[in-house]
């Protein structure tokens, strides 16, 4: 996932080869475009490549079916973690983006890419100092030399062996406790499962 022109398609293309199909999501004319690979340690892994998209406030038919898969309402796409596709040339835009995935309490990695770009520019991001701010882990990647892709399939590998119970106790951007304290109890109590940014989610979009 990531916001459009962030790279996202170029690190599909570099991570699944010629194993790739394409679709269409049920319901919509959106590309779905799936591929495999193979993950450290021998492992198969399906990618899916969504509609690129600046946040969780969709509009557009592309960006509701990115919305359904990060939200577990597609019936089809159920996603056990998510790569988070990052421009360092204009980090600030991908941050809200980033934020709300990190609140929906899935596991999450930073793929981070453009850093050539972002380097002409006399950007230098701090990597340790991001992933230190945001909780998760943040991979320098660059797809068309395939540069970063194995320590990304390390990463990838590694989380996919993290107890959901870790993943839920990372920290919230946003206090909604203040915000819908009735509200959310009761959706919480209803669906345990969910977080809070979930929770809030349901109850706005039904």
């Amino acid at each position: 996932m990531g916001n459009p022109n962030s790279g996202k398609s170029s690190l599909f293309n570099a991570l699944t080869g010629l194993n790739q199909k394409v679709g269409n999501f049920p319901g919509v004319t959106v590309d779905k475009k799936t591929g495999a690979f193979t993950l450290d340690g021998g492992k198969n892994a399906e990618l899916i490549d969504l509609p690129g998209t600046y946040s969780l406030y969709p509009r557009r038919a592309d960006e509701w079916v990115a919305y359904k898969v990060l939200m577990g309402a597609d019936e089809e796409v159920k996603a056990d973690l998510v790569v988070l596709v990052a421009d360092a040339s204009n980090l600030k835009r991908n941050l809200l983006f980033c934020s709300q995935i990190i609140d929906l309490k899935v596991p999450v990695v930073m793929a981070l890419t453009m850093n050539d770009i972002a380097a002409k520019k006399d950007i230098k991001i701090d990597i340790g100092g991001l992933e230190a701010d945001l909780g998760i882990q943040v991979v320098a990647v660059k797809p068309r030399k395939n540069k970063g892709l194995n320590e990304l399939k390390k990463v990838i590998t590694q989380l996919t062996r993290v107890p959901e119970d870790s993943i839920r106790k990372n920290r919230d951007f946003i206090n909604l406790s203040n915000l819908a304290p009735s509200a959310l109890t009761d959706m919480l109590s209803n669906f345990p499962a969910n977080s809070e940014y979930a929770s809030l989610h349901q109850l706005i979009n039904g």
